[in-house]
């Protein structure tokens, strides 16, 4: 079983680009750890192509190449935060009606190539310089929520899991800036992911 791992820097984790088996030190790597020992006799091939600073139109780009390319049996599809702060971080504002387009049209492509699909949902932690993204993000979470629905693919809500998680615990040890997950972040993202993946496995 091949699965691949697409997205931006969440997905990336300072994974070694020029090393296509490099995992990072992220979500993937965590849940490549836990995988392997699950299921000992299944040849299980797992890759990180995460890019720091994509968005949707940049995922779209490389689709043929990260994706098609290698055949995947599962895609973890991890995208949508940049379309939302770059509107704040570098002045690209995507629309509602481009982001819907864009993610869409990734699902269609990635459903056509055979791939089961798995999506994570885009999330910001309550800290102070994310809090100005929490109207957009929520808007496009809620057109990703219509796309998925519709395409009948399992949706990680870890927007919503991180939220709650922080009603108790500061939203600081899951990602220090809001987005980026500390170690702790990246393994409760890994255990979602892996209870879906035993989902297809099984």
């Amino acid at each position: 079983m091949k699965i691949v791992f697409f997205g931006d820097s969440i997905t990336e984790a300072g994974r070694d680009k020029s090393d296509p088996a490099d995992l990072g030190g992220g979500y993937v790597k965590i849940a490549a750890g836990k995988l392997r020992p699950l299921y000992p006799d299944l040849p299980l091939t797992i890759l990180n192509r995460g890019v720091g600073g994509d968005r949707t139109e940049q995922l779209l780009a490389r689709i043929e190449e990260d994706v098609f390319a290698e055949k995947p049996d599962v895609v973890v599809l991890q995208v949508g935060i940049n379309d939302v702060w770059h509107r704040f971080l570098i002045g690209v504002e995507v629309t509602e009606e481009d982001f819907r387009a864009r993610y869409a049209e990734l699902v269609k492509q990635l459903k056509k190539s055979g791939a089961k699909i798995i999506a994570l949902q885009p999330y910001a932690l309550n800290v102070p310089d994310m809090r100005r993204v929490r109207p957009y993000l929520d808007r496009f979470n809620a057109i990703i929520g219509e796309i998925v629905k519709e395409e009948q693919i399992p949706l990680i809500p870890m927007d919503e899991i991180f939220t709650g998680l922080s009603q108790d615990i500061a939203p600081r040890e899951f990602a220090v800036d809001g987005v980026h997950p500390t170690h702790r972040g990246c393994r409760y993202i890994a255990d979602r992911i892996i209870k879906e993946l035993k989902k297809i496995i099984a």
